[in-house]
């Protein structure tokens, strides 16, 4: 097995491309390491430290009752309930750091090449003393095929929603939808697609603005980084603009047929605004992805609720654990007997 830090690359989702790993990199703290045997390839970082409230924090995602995930009512009132665990790290977390955990590279759909894989990275695992693996937030068959195989606990723990353009809306939701398009209008508020390839003045400001909204504390120039990273490259923003302002916007990002909503931002302290998340987020990226043959839109994590209610479906993504220090054992069957995900 070749071992490399960083990773290699592949044709993949977004979250395997060097633009996605700019925007993101440092996202999951510790060493980042690529797998590679076979044609198939698989990246993780190491995990040292616990980091509590984020959702590929082991400790976290198999004993918390966080409102990040859609975890059912009986789950979180067991989990409420639990007693103390043991802590996890260090640990070998194997995902991409867009939330999502793909095998990559050639043999990336072959079921062999990708069981030799993962035992492999086992046994790298076990070499180095680290505590657990797990595969966080797996798709494709023949990943969770081989995982299933190599004796690791698949536990249920998320969604990811998409969305196909043109999926009508429920009578209710498109009366809401067209309801609120009108009163944007009335309001002043313009809403229009743009190509770019750098972010366009207002959008740190923005963006700033929804982390302090829901509880960070951001770093403008890392921000505006991040943001660069991503519209490098190209990218659609679907804003909306009061006068000259911009007072919301939808960042898409499109890659291999499918449009990826990797940032949403609105001003909060503008009542003109109020409406925007929906219509730069859903609407109008849905009718324009229609009218260009778009087949998928992606929104990841999150929100699933909102996001069902304005036409996505939801793709249940699970992980699977492997203690290999057997006090971990316990634990990674108490969270796989009590954790169901809500309908």
């Amino acid at each position: 097995m070749r071992v490399t830090a960083g990773l290699l690359p592949a044709e993949g989702p977004l979250f395997s491309t060097g633009r996605w790993l700019a925007a993101m990199g440092g996202r999951v703290p510790g060493s980042p390491y690529t797998f590679e045997l076979g044609g198939a390839i698989l990246h993780g970082t190491v995990v040292e430290r616990p980091c509590p409230g984020e959702v590929f924090d082991l400790g976290h995602l198999l004993t918390a009752d966080t409102p990040k995930l859609p975890l059912s009512a009986a789950t979180r009132a067991a989990r409420a309930r639990r007693t103390a665990w043991p802590g996890c790290t260090p640990h070998l977390v194997v995902m991409l750091p867009g939330y999502e955990c793909h095998a990559l590279g050639p043999a990336g759909d072959d079921a062999a090449a990708v069981e030799t894989l993962v035992s492999e990275i086992v046994a790298w695992a076990r070499a180095r003393g680290l505590r657990a693996v797990a595969f966080l937030y797996t798709r494709g068959p023949a990943l969770e095929r081989a995982l299933g195989g190599q004796g690791f606990t698949g536990i249920p723990m998320s969604y990811s929603c998409e969305l196909t353009p043109g999926t009508p809306l429920p009578a209710r939701r498109a009366k809401e939808a067209r309801r609120e398009t009108r009163r944007l209008a009335e309001a002043g508020v313009r809403l229009r697609m743009t190509e770019i390839g750098r972010p366009v003045p207002g959008m740190v400001d923005l963006k700033c603005g929804h982390s302090r909204k829901y509880g960070g504390s951001p770093d403008p120039a890392a921000v505006a980084r991040r943001l660069q990273a991503l519209c490098s490259g190209g990218a659609l923003l679907f804003g909306a603009e009061l006068g000259e302002r911009l007072v919301g916007y939808g960042l898409f990002v499109p890659h291999r047929g499918t449009w990826y909503c990797v940032s949403t931002a609105m001003a909060y302290d503008v009542h003109e605004a109020r409406h925007t998340y929906f219509a730069t987020a859903f609407y109008e990226p849905a009718r324009h992805a229609a009218e260009a043959g778009i087949s998928r839109l992606h929104y990841g994590h999150g929100a699933w609720r909102a996001k069902l209610s304005r036409g996505c479906r939801a793709v249940e993504l699970p992980i699977w654990v492997l203690a290999l220090d057997p006090e971990l054992k316990p634990l990674i069957e108490w969270s796989a007997r009590t954790t169901t995900l809500s309908p």
